[in-house]
């Protein structure tokens, strides 16, 4: 039986996941990084994507992420994240509306907001569609 650790994924305004899993793979910057109990000491860049989280009981679990940072320790995985979501959360009708709205906001980039900013929101409500319609099937 693989070892268990604990595993988070906190944003701004709650605790989106809390518990003691067995792996977890997630969108760091440079790729996708998995995780075990025992992993040597990390900080890593989190980008918008899918956190695949595996449990003792062998269920997968997953949520969608927004950009953020990795805290792994041996025995601890902390993600601090802008925003993140379980499936049971998402809503692919919210989710299109908020791309459509990023989308518009990109096109006319008013003042307030970098291109960078503008961009980010995009792939954020790009993933977050695709996350909500796949988990519809």
């Amino acid at each position: 039986m693989a070892r268990e650790f604990q595993f988070e994924v906190v944003t701004p305004e709650r605790t989106v996941f809390s518990k003691a899993v067995t792996s977890v793979i997630m969108p760091a910057h440079e790729g996708y990084l998995g995780v075990m109990a025992g992993h040597a000491p990390l900080l890593a860049l989190i980008r918008p994507g899918e956190i695949v989280i595996r449990g003792a009981d062998g269920k997968q679990e997953e949520i969608v992420v927004a950009a953020g940072f990795a805290d792994v320790r041996p025995e601890k995985c902390l993600i601090l994240a802008d925003a993140a979501e379980t499936p049971d959360q998402l809503n692919p009708d919210r989710a299109r509306k908020s791309l459509e709205k990023a989308k518009k906001a990109l096109a006319e980039r008013g003042p307030g907001s970098t291109q960078e900013e503008l961009e980010a929101a995009v792939a954020r409500a790009e993933n977050r569609l695709r996350f909500a319609e796949r988990r519809k099937k």
